[in-house]
């Protein structure tokens, strides 16, 4: 399931971090917080099994203002955001779109600027029948490279070898968390083509806890048009919950073209 939601921005100058996708994770929990609607979900996937997969992704996209460039921030040529969100577990999109809809009109979303949710757009439910498809990525995809034990040493981009192998296992990893079904996803039942790739350089907290002034990481991703052919509810499980790695802080969601 998906939504779509306009955040407008009132304040002084219309500048926002590059790291932006964490204040919109913020904003994501506050709309399931206790204070709002959302407590039994709040405490299940960030009190009780915080390290849990979540369900969820989204992407937001704005205008900027390109004649003035900085380092570390980006200007906005217009006072708003526009808010893609989707879940593969509708109970976890409905107390979030909820939240959203009653969330205060002075919401600090970045520094200096505050926030007040606009139009929503709850959209059509598309369900996957064949095994193929084509998808446009919304938000860059992130696949973790690890080693012989398993243990994380960055990402890699689409032009690496590898990287067919560990978005395989990346796919298998949440399909077994967030599928009804525990049949494990085999190797010869997934395949993933880039038709177009492009891969972008991206600022990012190493803890999507992070204080303000914590050091951020530069991290590579692959943005661009790719082909996955998968069973019907694996590839159901990609569109509804994203992608790859950090789904649920803003990446990997895509787009049926």
């Amino acid at each position: 399931m998906r939504f779509s939601a306009s955040i407008l921005l009132d304040g002084g100058k219309m500048v926002i971090p590059s790291d932006y996708r964490r204040n919109i994770l913020s904003l994501i929990k506050e709309a399931i917080n206790p204070g709002q609607s959302g407590t039994e979900i709040y405490e299940k996937y960030y009190v009780k099994e915080a390290r849990k997969i979540k369900p969820f992704t989204f992407s937001v996209n704005f205008k900027t203002d390109d004649t003035n460039s900085e380092k570390g921030r980006l200007h906005l040529s217009e006072p708003k955001l526009n808010l893609f969100f989707s879940a593969s577990d509708p109970v976890f999109l409905i107390y979030v779109y909820n939240g959203l809809v009653q969330l205060k009109k002075d919401y600090p979303l970045f520094p200096g600027l505050k926030a007040k949710m606009g139009r929503f757009n709850l959209e059509q439910q598309k369900n996957f029948q064949l095994s193929e498809s084509v998808f446009k990525t919304c938000s860059p995809v992130l696949v973790r490279d690890t080693d012989a034990s398993g243990k994380s040493r960055g990402y890699i981009t689409a032009d690496r070898p590898e990287f067919g192998d560990r978005l395989y296992h990346s796919v298998k990893s949440m399909c077994k968390a967030l599928l009804d079904d525990a049949s494990e996803l085999k190797n010869n039942d997934f395949a993933a083509e880039w038709i177009r790739s492009q891969t972008v350089r991206i600022n990012h907290y190493q803890n999507k806890d992070a204080a303000p002034d914590s050091k951020k990481e530069m991290i590579e991703a692959t943005s661009g048009t790719i082909k996955i052919k998968a069973p019907a509810n694996v590839l159901q499980l990609i569109y509804d919950a994203g992608l790859g790695a950090k789904r649920s802080q803003g990446f990997g969601m895509l787009e049926i073209l």
